[in-house]
C-alpha cells in the first residue's frame, strides 16, 4: 500500500519536460532506519505526516510520500521514512503519476490540491482537507471521496470534524518557571491578525512572544512583545515557559497550532471572528473565544483564573493521537476507502 499526503503551496511555471525528467529520475533507496510516530522530532508537518508514519508502523504501508509545490522537482526522504516528493505545477505532478502510478490513499490539506484532486479520480481514494477555505461555502466540498472540515458549520454528509493530531510524546506540560504572559504560534500575513494582538497589548503589562516572525515587519512600539524567526527557538520551550496562548487571526485557521497549546497545557484566547478551529475552544476549559474589541481583557480574565482551565486534561480524555486518527481511518473507510486485503488499519 501507498499513501500520500500534500500540502501544497502555489504553483511554480514550466521549466522543462517533465515526462523526460520523471523518466530520468531515480528515486533514493528507503532509509534504513525510520523514525516512528513518536520519535518524529516537534517541528512542521505532524499533524500531515502522522496518517503515513502510522500505516508505515503499522506494516500496513509499504511507502509514505508527502507532496508540495516548489521552484523545481525532487525527492528526498525524511527522516520519518517519508518520501518528500517537490513538482513545480499540476502539469509536472501528472507526469510523476504516470510514471509511478497512484498511490491507494490520497490526503489533501489545503486548498493548494484542488487542481491536483482530478488527476486522481476515479484511481485512487481521496480525502480533502478544505482547511484555510476563506468563506468558501460548503458547497465547495467537492472533488474528493470524503472530507475533514475545520468548522462544523461546514458538515455534511461526506464529512467529518478535524482535530489534527498533536505528538504528545514530546509535547507535554512540565513545572517550570514562565518567562511570559502569552505566545502566538503563527507565520506574519494579514489574515493572522498579529496587528490587532498588538493594539490590544500595547501600553498594558502583558507581555508574549511571537514566532516563527521577522519582528522588523511589525511594530511592537509601546509593547512587551518579543519576537523569533523560524528555527530561532524551541517550539515545546516557549510553550512551557507560556502562561496561555493567543490567536487573534480571523479569515484563517490555526487548528494544528492551537491543539498543540492545549497538549502543552496552556489555555487559548481565540478572535471570536476565526473562520476554522473553534470547536478546540471549549470555554471554562480550553480556553475563549474573545471578541476583537475585548481580546486583552478576556486574555487577563484567563490569566487570572488560569489554574481553572484543564487543557490537557481535556486533551487526553478526547483526542488520544493514535485513537483519533484510527477514527479518521475508519471515517475513510465508512466513506468506500478499501485498504490492502486483510489489512487492519485500526488498532481496535
Amino acid at each position: 500500500m501507498r499513501i500520500v499526503s500534500a500540502n501544497f503551496g502555489r504553483p511554480f511555471p514550466r521549466t522543462r519536460d517533465y515526462r523526460a525528467y520523471w523518466e530520468r529520475h531515480e528515486l533514493p533507496p528507503p532509509r534504513e532506519q525510520r523514525l516512528s510516530l513518536f520519535d518524529h522530532a516537534v517541528d512542521w508537518g505532524f499533524h500531515i505526516y502522522a496518517f503515513g508514519i502510522l500505516l508505515m508502523d503499522r506494516g500496513i504501508a509499504e511507502r509514505a510520500e508527502f507532496w508540495d509545490f516548489a521552484p523545481e522537482p525532487s525527492t528526498v526522504y525524511h527522516s520519518n521514512g517519508t518520501l518528500r516528493v517537490m513538482f513545480e505545477n499540476e502539469e509536472d505532478v501528472a507526469a510523476y503519476i504516470e510514471r509511478h502510478g497512484v498511490p491507494n490513499l490520497f490526503i489533501n490539506h489545503g486548498r493548494g490540491g484542488l487542481g491536483v484532486l482530478p488527476l486522481l479520480e476515479g484511481k485512487c481514494f481521496r480525502v480533502h482537507l478544505p482547511v484555510l477555505r476563506g468563506g468558501l461555502e460548503r458547497t465547495d466540498n467537492h472533488g474528493a471521496e470524503c472530507y475533514l472540515v475545520d468548522a462544523e458549520d461546514q458538515l455534511d454528509d461526506r464529512s467529518m470534524v478535524y482535530v489534527p493530531v498533536v505528538n504528545t510524546r514530546k509535547i507535554f506540560p512540565i513545572e517550570c518557571a514562565k518567562q511570559r504572559d502569552f505566545i502566538y504560534l503563527a507565520s506574519l500575513y494579514a489574515e493572522k491578525r498579529h496587528d490587532l494582538l498588538l493594539a490590544a497589548v500595547r501600553g498594558t503589562e502583558l507581555t508574549g512572544h511571537l514566532h516563527p516572525v521577522d519582528g522588523s515587519q511589525l511594530d511592537l512600539s509601546g509593547t512587551r512583545v518579543t519576537t523569533s524567526k523560524f528555527n530561532e527557538r524551541d517550539v515545546v520551550e516557549l510553550l512551557r515557559t507560556s502562561r496561555i496562548a493567543v490567536y487573534p487571526g480571523h479569515r484563517t485557521s490555526n487548528p494544528a497550532a492551537m491543539w498543540e497549546c492545549v497538549a502543552a497545557g496552556l489555555p487559548i484566547v481565540v478572535n471570536a471572528n476565526i473562520l476554522g478551529g473553534k470547536h478546540l475552544v471549549v470555554p471554562g476549559v480550553t480556553g475563549e473565544l474573545a471578541p476583537p474589541e475585548r481580546f486583552a481583557d478576556t486574555m487577563r480574565d484567563v490569566l487570572r483564573n488560569r489554574d481553572r482551565y484543564s487543557p490537557r486534561a481535556h486533551f487526553e480524555r478526547h483526542w488520544d493521537t493514535v485513537a483519533t486518527l484510527d477514527r479518521y481511518f475508519e471515517f475513510f473507510a465508512a466513506m468506500g476507502w478499501r485498504p490492502p486485503a486483510g489489512a487492519r488499519c485500526s488498532g481496535a
